[in-house]
């Protein structure tokens, strides 16, 4: 029997349905919780396959006129969750190109034949298995992440469980903002308002920090979990910070914190280079996720931004 195709509103969609679907599916992640879509998106649909077998979010905004698929700020693999064998891709590429005529939609690392079929663009992502003692992890580490941490906890540096998230993700604003023009102030705000009043059981938001033995604040982090990952999504460090490699003493200390534990510690990976290293020297694993983006607008809206 050939299953139903459909494209719902978030005001359409049977919540309980939802996410279960994405809490029971190992490639449904925690970007995909509705209460996350609501809050960080401006709006957000969803394909629904059969009897919610699958499904697909498709957070989109409204520029002339015309919904657009987009990509928001601090949500980096949505994509089909679910049973995905056996998938229409083609009906389903169709039904969202007549929906949203121009956009960009995220797959998941699970979705590898369906970015194939879509003509998709692989990113990397970095993850680490915490389900072992950190002393077996840290083997794995390069050595100059063992040494300086070790260095830096016989200085008496402090790992700091308690900093604010609207902290954190100011020092992130101040200095990693300007490489991020896209993302607004209202989207920090909403992210930290979602931090700070979550209602998910299944989600949690959370900081972490180090400071010198002064006090002085050298990294922080922003950080998401589920059942499945813990989610690194916001970094910073401070000048004091990159001069002392305080960023060093902040991961080991947040793997150390998790470790053996049945959880991923999902780097979130990255094009850059220098960022790309860095996460290179926990030695973790590497997955795809991918970005399809299309334009089905006619000329000369064709050229849409």
């Amino acid at each position: 029997m050939r299953k139903s195709i459909e494209i719902l509103s978030s005001k359409e969609i049977d919540t309980i349905s939802w996410n279960w679907i994405v809490n029971n599916s190992t490639n449904g992640l925690i970007y995909a919780q509705s209460s996350f879509l609501n809050q960080l998106s401006d709006n957000w649909a969803a394909v629904i396959i059969g009897d919610y077998e699958a499904i697909l979010p498709i957070p989109y905004r409204k520029k002339w006129g015309i919904d657009y698929a987009y990509t928001p700020p601090f949500m980096q693999q949505l994509g089909l969750i679910g049973s995905t064998n056996d998938i229409p891709s083609l009906t389903i590429k169709k039904q969202i190109q007549k929906k949203y005529k121009y956009g960009t939609v995220l797959l998941n690392s699970g979705n590898e034949i369906l970015a194939r079929e879509l003509g998709a663009l692989p990113r990397a992502n970095f993850y680490l298995s915490l389900q072992q003692p950190f002393s077996m992890l840290a083997k794995n580490f390069k050595k100059e992440i063992v040494r300086l941490s070790e260095k830096r906890i016989e200085e008496n540096w402090i790992y700091n469980k308690t900093t604010p998230i609207k902290d954190c993700v100011a020092v992130y604003r101040q200095i990693q903002g300007h490489k991020l023009p896209h993302v607004k102030l209202r989207d920090y705000e909403k992210f930290i308002h979602f931090g700070n009043h979550n209602k998910n059981p299944n989600i949690q938001c959370f900081s972490r920090s180090v400071h010198n033995p002064s006090g002085e604040l050298g990294s922080v982090l922003v950080l998401l979990k589920d059942s499945k990952r813990i989610y690194n999504i916001i970094n910073a460090s401070t000048a004091e910070g990159r001069k002392e490699k305080s960023n060093y003493l902040l991961y080991y200390e947040c793997l150390k914190e998790f470790s053996n534990q049945p959880l991923i510690f999902d780097f979130e990976g990255s094009s850059i280079p220098g960022i790309a290293n860095f996460y290179g020297k926990f030695n973790p694993l590497k997955e795809y996720y991918y970005l399809w983006h299309y334009n089905q607008l006619p000329f000369p809206i064709s050229i849409f931004p």
